[in-house]
């Protein structure tokens, strides 16, 4: 069988990109979400397993998405892990999270853990945060409306990644067998303090944008007016003081070679999104 890919979240910010560019090179491959997609597309739920044979008919290469920031994605994957392993599927490449092979008790990590267990050829992308996060709500309506960027991240710098650039991994992955058995972690080509972030943004936009760093209770309280769950805010929260520690401050070292270019700048994504804020 001539090689088929399968691209999970489809519709969203990552998934869609690595979709348009497999189709633009030419690969069979369709994508599946919850939403309607475009011909060829089908319509896919983790937790509808009924849903699982459409989806995998004919596919021999995965791109797993398990509902990133869920405590319980592992056990909404295992099934589906399964039902690849039924259906002859060869190799899964899992969008995971920086460091989740360092954190055994996160979601994530379990979910590494079951398609390496499975048999199943695999590769892991590991992104740090998006530089798109600034240029979607919350965080821009905070910017566009209040002139304020407010996180619980201290004096912490952030390596940002373009969700471009994650997208190009995950496409190389794809139709790369010989990056099987490998963790790829992507970040951004430089780390940024959020008072440079703030200054970055506010050059762009022309009036003064402020980082107002939070602590914990602040952050706590702003996240459930938001509109997030307690547990969820809990989970947020310890990624930001993950943070905290350094887990995101390391530039890039290898992805640029891999790809073969030079990663997106934060100040060429502020450029572009100028009217996000």
């Amino acid at each position: 069988m001539s090689e088929r890919y399968l691209i999970l979240g489809a519709s969203g910010t990552v998934g869609r990109r690595v979709l348009a560019t497999m189709k633009g090179l030419g690969h069979a491959v369709k994508g599946a979400s919850r939403r309607n997609g475009g011909p060829g597309d089908v319509r896919f739920d983790l937790l509808e397993p009924s849903t699982y044979a459409p989806a995998l008919a004919d596919v021999s290469t995965v791109m797993l998405i398990s509902r990133p920031g869920d405590e319980e994605a592992h056990l909404h994957a295992e099934p589906f892990v399964e039902a690849m392993v039924r259906h002859g599927v060869a190799r899964v490449v899992v969008l995971s999270a920086l460091g989740a092979e360092r954190r055994v008790e996160f979601s994530l990590h379990n979910v590494e853990t079951l398609v390496e267990r499975s048999g199943l050829g695999w590769t892991h992308v590991r992104p740090n945060f998006f530089m798109q996060m600034l240029a979607l709500p919350p965080l821009s309506t905070e910017i566009a409306t209040r002139s304020t960027l407010s996180l619980p991240l201290g004096d912490a710098k952030v390596a940002y990644v373009d969700a471009d650039d994650v997208a190009a991994v995950l496409v190389r992955a794809l139709i790369d067998p010989s990056l099987s058995g490998q963790g790829l972690d992507v970040s951004g080509p430089r780390a940024l303090g959020h008072d440079e972030v703030a200054a970055l943004v506010s050059r762009q936009v022309g009036r003064e944008i402020r980082y107002v760093p939070l602590d914990e209770e602040s952050a706590q309280r702003l996240l459930g007016l938001r509109g997030l769950s307690p547990a969820h805010v809990e989970r947020v929260l310890r990624f930001y003081a993950l943070t905290r520690q350094g887990w995101c401050a390391t530039p890039d070292a290898t992805v640029s070679q891999l790809l073969g270019r030079p990663l997106g700048t934060f100040e060429a994504f502020v450029v572009a999104n100028a009217t996000a804020w």
